[in-house]
């Protein structure tokens, strides 16, 4: 493909489109234009598809690519419409993608959500569900996927309901369902008809029970809002992003949580035509934002360009965000956060030479000093990979290695890059040979870049024009990414497996020992002599994890808040990993009020009594350290609520009880429901309050 085509022609076709769809995933998403191209492309030929890619590797050995094809449901029209757009790989061997699909049913086509989930090897496909609410057509699209363990899900996207919105989606996995649910806008929020739109573009779940996601809305007011949206104690909970500036609109790129509570991400936002970069942070509850510095000669009218700002953060409150920025020319940007500060440092070429189009699309950083962002450069017309190495304190530029025998002219990009530990990246791209497009990938290892052609199915056409979603990594060596090639059947699914692990089998008992305690055990067994972590979890919360001795592991932990308790082994450097379940006799049954459930107050004043609600399990008994989310309507407006004078959170005490904060009404009169929550208990317990005169 000419370079001509790359600096214009594409952008032409991105904003013609979807500019939600377009939006980052994570760390390692960004939207190059080389993909927008390929989804366009795709749009044109009517054919799309999947493409998964593992890898497997050794200290000595490199890695070693395998391909097979990937399944899709029962009614996907095959060639047909397929995307998939994130993956999340919390083990070797269980993982889980996203995207859409094209769907018939009958004569009826229409688009829902996609997800496609390996275990132990075995890979299977469903239609997302969706929420009673979806249109006949609900264009339902999956951006993101995160799992803090196996079987252990959030993905999130956005659907159209019956009225015509576009409306954010969530998609929780939980003892082997996924149950989905509409996202609750902030107030002012445009919510019915087609002018309405909401969309989730990215996730992040650095622990069991809370995530945080990022995306947009339609504020009342017009244009659209960069929307945070947060998952804790089972509730979600969103407000709209805060910004450097007023602006015309914004949006949310990429999101990085390296730990519960701390997070980063990274966004754009317009002033008078100009799209500017911002960062927002989560620290000790509160989002704060901040412009995105640019290197020093960049113009103050640079806007960020093609949607590529990314961000990955090896530590709390040690994150690099690269991009590009575009005043006529393209330029790379790398920003560091350390101290609370961030510092721009502008982008060399691979060669030193000076260069036009210099694009940043990845990065990944292991710890605070070792980072890898990857990208373009355009030199005499030809497009070369671009690896920025950080070391020791120093950002290096380095020109892609290519496979032998490419053709000088030949076009070279990299898309996506990964490093699961410190000297040990991933990356993957594509190479242009006079219009034939093709796939690579790059591997890190012993300080030396290896690059090798993508192993696709036998049907792949000589231009298998793939197009790559951004990497994961469960383990140094191990890594998956998705994307699409052509094939015979138009655009094809495949999936790239390691084979070199000796299969485990693990099998669960659960004992009682007190009212309040359980003994979680596991055995795990396989050739290889299993080694390694077994993680006990119930719906979304982690139990206890202890690791495996002679074959067997087991701890104590709470009551479970689901029936089903899932027991995952990690898998070792020999041994793949392996799940086991078992059915618990006692876990979390019932929410109810005791105390506050029916009263009033005048208006402006506060209720007698606060609301206290009591968790019990199958038993009857009350059970102690759940955490209890208390939620009344909004107060703003014209409806009827109260305030709560303090969090909305609260444990249950030693007989399962847990109490609100104080409350007081509002201003305006009438009855209303406040509700009292749990994680893994589907009715809450309901308080009927009024405001009276």
């Amino acid at each position: 493909m000419a370079p001509g085509i790359l600096s214009g022609g594409i952008t032409s076709l991105w904003q013609g489109g979807d500019p939600a769809e377009s939006l980052g995933d994570n760390m390692t998403n960004a939207v190059t234009r080389r993909p927008t191209f390929v989804a366009a492309l795709a749009v044109l030929l009517g054919v799309s598809g999947l493409l998964v890619v593992t890898n497997a590797a050794t200290a000595t050995a490199g890695i070693s690519w395998s391909a097979i094809n990937a399944p899709l449901p029962a009614n996907a029209v095959p060639g047909q419409g397929l995307t998939l757009a994130s993956t999340s790989c919390p083990v070797d061997g269980w993982c889980v993608a996203v995207g859409d699909y094209l769907a018939l049913t009958g004569t009826i086509y229409y688009e829902p959500g996609l997800i496609v989930t390996e275990s132990g090897n075995t890979w299977s496909a469903i239609a997302a569900p969706l929420p009673a609410n979806a249109a006949a057509d609900p264009q339902g699209f999956l951006q993101s996927v995160r799992c803090s363990g196996a079987g252990t899900c959030v993905a999130v996207g956005r659907y159209l309901d019956s009225s015509g919105a576009t409306q954010g989606l969530v998609e929780q996995l939980s003892n082997g369902a996924w149950t989905p649910s509409e996202v609750t806008l902030p107030a002012g929020s445009l919510t019915t008809g087609s002018s309405a739109y909401s969309q989730l573009t990215s996730v992040s779940c650095p622990s069991s029970g809370w995530c945080t996601a990022v995306g947009l809305y339609t504020p009342n007011t017009g244009g659209e809002q960069a929307l945070v949206d947060t998952l804790w104690g089972g509730t979600w909970s969103t407000s709209a992003a805060p910004l450097p500036a007023p602006a015309s609109g914004s949006q949310f790129l990429s999101l990085a949580c390296p730990a519960s509570g701390s997070c980063v991400a990274a966004g754009t936002y317009q002033i008078g035509g100009i799209v500017l970069g911002f960062a927002d942070t989560l620290s000790g509850g509160t989002w704060n934002g901040t412009n995105l510095p640019v290197p020093a000669g960049t113009s103050s009218l640079a806007s960020i360009a093609n949607n590529d700002l990314a961000v990955s953060c090896a530590a709390v409150g040690s994150c690099v965000v690269a991009g590009t920025t575009f005043d006529g020319n393209y330029e790379g940007l790398i920003d560091t956060l350390s101290g609370g500060t961030w510092t721009a440092k502008a982008v060399a070429t691979g060669d030193g030479t000076s260069s036009t189009d210099l694009q940043l699309t990845s990065v990944a950083c292991s710890d605070a000093n070792d980072c890898v962002a990857t990208g373009l450069y355009l030199e005499s017309g030809v497009e070369r990979g671009l690896i920025d190495t950080l070391a020791s304190g120093t950002w290096t530029s380095s020109t892609a290695p290519v496979p032998a025998g490419t053709p000088a002219g030949a076009n070279i990009e990299i898309h996506n890059v990964a490093c699961p530990a410190a000297g040990t990246c991933v990356a993957d791209g594509q190479s242009d040979v006079a219009g034939t497009i093709n796939a690579l990938l790059w591997n890190l290892s012993a300080g030396s870049w290896v690059v090798s052609s993508a192993p696709l199915p036998g049907d792949a056409s000589a231009s298998s024009d793939p197009s790559f979603a951004p990497i994961t990594c469960p383990a140094a060596g191990v890594c998956l990414a998705v994307g699409t090639y052509l094939g015979s059947g138009g655009r094809e699914g495949v999936v790239e497996t390691d084979p070199s692990l000796a299969a485990s089998t693990t099998s669960v008992t659960i004992q009682q020992t007190s009212s309040t305690a359980f003994t979680y055990s596991a055995t795990v067994s396989g050739s290889a002599g299993p080694t390694g972590t077994v993680v006990f979890s119930a719906g979304l919360t982690s139990l206890c994890s202890a690791t495996l001795s002679n074959g067997s592991a087991s701890c104590s932990g709470p009551v479970p808040q689901a029936h089903t308790v899932l027991a995952s082994y990690s898998g070792d450097s020999a041994s793949a990993p392996s799940w086991g379940s078992a059915s618990s006799p006692t876990f979390l049954a019932s929410i109810t009020a005791t105390a506050g459930y029916y009263q009033a107050t005048k208006v402006a004043s506060f209720f007698a009594t606060r609301l206290v609600a009591k968790v019990t399990d199958t038993t009857g008994a009350g059970v102690p350290g759940v955490v209890v989310t208390f939620t009344l309507p909004p107060v703003a407006g014209a409806a009827p609520s109260a305030y709560l004078w303090g969090t909305a959170t609260a444990v249950t005490n030693a007989a399962g009880v847990a109490t609100s904060p104080y409350l007081s009404a509002n201003g305006v009169t009438g009855y209303y429901w406040g509700w009292a929550s749990v994680g893994g208990i589907s009715s809450p317990a309901g308080f009927l309050l009024a405001n009276v005169k």
